[in-house]
């Protein structure tokens, strides 16, 4: 087995490759082993909707997806809802291969076989404004293909660290992955301390009624 450092330096040499941005972006998040339709929409879609508040934040994952093998962890993505319904001009903030990523919970069902929508308690009244104002000042980021905490580029997962600058969620930065640096991942996002599990689409059973 190699010694952490050196596996670091491989897996730097390989994260600063100009075949390796190109691919993150222009191949790798388009290419997925099935043409049919994900698993997630219909009764489960409208149960989670029902459920959905802002300020929660989404973990997702679409087993087929490419990404998904590439990615350790349970999952492979996460976002941010920041308004919901005619509250907002879109529900969803997401850092994608697009860069900042306006989204509706929709468009996050129909990318994925399973959905978990989490809640931090500590999330609350003038701190959760703040976050949604912050949300706003991410829009004009890139995507962080180095996966670099310091950077002002943000992974999907740096996004949701980065709108909760007290670290109220209770996250793990440590290095799980050998890159030699901090580092956030959707899964860390579900293992940090804080977090409530309001809705998750794998232990979900169909209701006997819909609520509004």
């Amino acid at each position: 087995m190699l010694p952490k450092k050196v596996k670091a330096e491989i897996v730097m040499w390989v994260m600063r490759r100009r075949v390796y941005h190109y691919a993150l972006k222009h191949v790798i998040p388009y290419i997925r082993f099935s043409t049919y339709y994900t698993s997630l929409r219909g009764w489960k879609y409208q149960v989670g909707y029902a459920l959905l508040q802002p300020g929660d934040f989404i973990l997702t994952i679409d087993k087929k997806k490419l990404t998904t093998f590439l990615i350790p962890g349970e999952f492979s993505h996460a976002a941010f809802c920041r308004s919901k319904g005619s509250d907002g001009d879109w529900e969803i903030s997401e850092m994608t291969h697009s860069d900042f990523t306006k989204s509706y919970f929709f468009d996050i069902c129909k990318e994925s076989d399973r959905v978990v929508i989490c809640r931090c308690p500590d999330w609350d009244g003038e701190y959760l404004d703040k976050m949604i104002e912050r949300d706003m000042s991410f829009s004009d980021q890139p995507y962080d293909n180095m996966f670099d905490l310091k950077s002002d580029a943000l992974s999907c997962s740096e996004h949701i660290y980065k709108l909760d600058p007290e670290n109220r969620l209770k996250v793990s930065t440590a290095d799980v992955i050998g890159i030699g640096s901090q580092y956030v991942s959707p899964t860390g996002l579900w293992n940090a301390e804080n977090k409530i599990v309001v809705w998750d689409s794998d232990d979900c059973d169909p209701p006997l009624y819909f609520p509004n």
